[in-house]
């Protein structure tokens, strides 16, 4: 009886170690086309980066990313990831594979809460198999469709926009953000019924104490028309008197003759150049008295 349960046990094990190798088998390149279809993917890979976002956004289902912040940074961060695929030249396997990857990863903080050191460890198992045969029993990564280089590339990429700001992508699936709802009241004034047979005036638009503290001109008071007539009056005189000074020295110059104006030029000038011609005079005596002087000194010197 033990013989035959020996056998027994041998076959199970044998049955178990092959099921595994058909699993790690199958696992190859699971990541292709799990979360992004080979024509979406193709279609990324043909656009800028605006029509990648807008694609993003309907294939995620996103509709409120224009006010809800955690869509807008999650679409944020996969058209960044697939922008940077395009740049480095994936083909539409591997930008499927690669979209999985960060689907994956961000899921495991979303959904499953999970810490930095196990997502870490995730992360890790997703490259196994890349440029190396899978040991028995070791299920494949998913990922081996990528190089040595792309997969160094990729995991230097995940680790600079993710695992370095982990904290922050575990407060934003953490935290909800705040709803703030802005309301303005607005008062209308509404128009009268249209029955009335005209529309009233313009005054009678506000209340009659308003209209006459407000807007009508006020009457002017006693002392204020008083004063304006005593000006006027002021005025007036000072006006008469300048035109009546006017017309007499119009007069004055009406009567004079034209011998009248030359006397009246000549004496004018006398006065004003009478001084100018003593100065001029006393200027040329003493010209005179210095020449004088010079002659007699020369006349004395000649004689002796």
């Amino acid at each position: 009886m033990s013989k035959p349960r020996g056998k027994s046990n041998t076959k199970g094990k044998d049955r178990h170690a092959k099921d595994k190798r058909e699993e790690a088998v199958s696992n190859v390149g699971a990541f292709a086309f799990q979360v992004l279809p080979q024509d979406v993917s193709k279609q990324l890979l043909e656009m800028d980066v605006d029509d990648m976002q807008r694609t993003l956004c309907e294939f995620l289902k996103f509709t409120s990313s224009q006010t809800d912040l955690r869509e807008a940074a999650i679409l944020d961060y996969y058209t960044s990831a697939v922008w940077w695929a395009k740049e480095q030249g994936f083909t539409d396997q591997q930008l499927s594979g690669f979209f999985t990857a960060i689907h994956i990863l961000l899921e495991n903080i979303k959904e499953k809460q999970m810490k930095l050191v196990d997502n870490l460890t995730e992360f890790k198992k997703m490259l196994i198999g890349i440029a190396a045969e899978v040991s028995p029993g070791v299920p494949s990564g998913g990922m081996e469709f990528f190089d040595p280089t792309q997969a160094q590339a990729i995991s230097e990429y995940i680790f600079r926009s993710l695992f370095q700001h982990y904290r922050l992508y575990e407060f934003l699936f953490e935290q909800s953000q705040d709803e703030e709802i802005i309301g303005t009241d607005l008062v209308v004034d509404v128009a009268k019924a249209a029955s009335l047979p005209f529309p009233p005036p313009l005054d009678e638009g506000i209340e009659e104490d308003k209209l006459e503290a407000f807007v009508k001109t006020p009457p002017p008071s006693p002392t204020q028309e008083s004063g304006q007539e005593s000006t006027e009056e002021g005025s007036g005189e000072k006006a008469a008197t300048h035109s009546s000074e006017i017309d007499l020295e119009a007069e004055v110059f009406t009567r004079l003759t034209s011998q009248d104006v030359k006397e009246v030029v000549e004496s004018v000038a006398a006065e004003l150049l009478g001084s100018l011609q003593n100065e001029v005079a006393f200027k040329l005596r003493e010209k005179e008295n210095a020449i004088l002087a010079k002659i007699n000194k020369i006349h004395h010197v000649a004689e002796n």
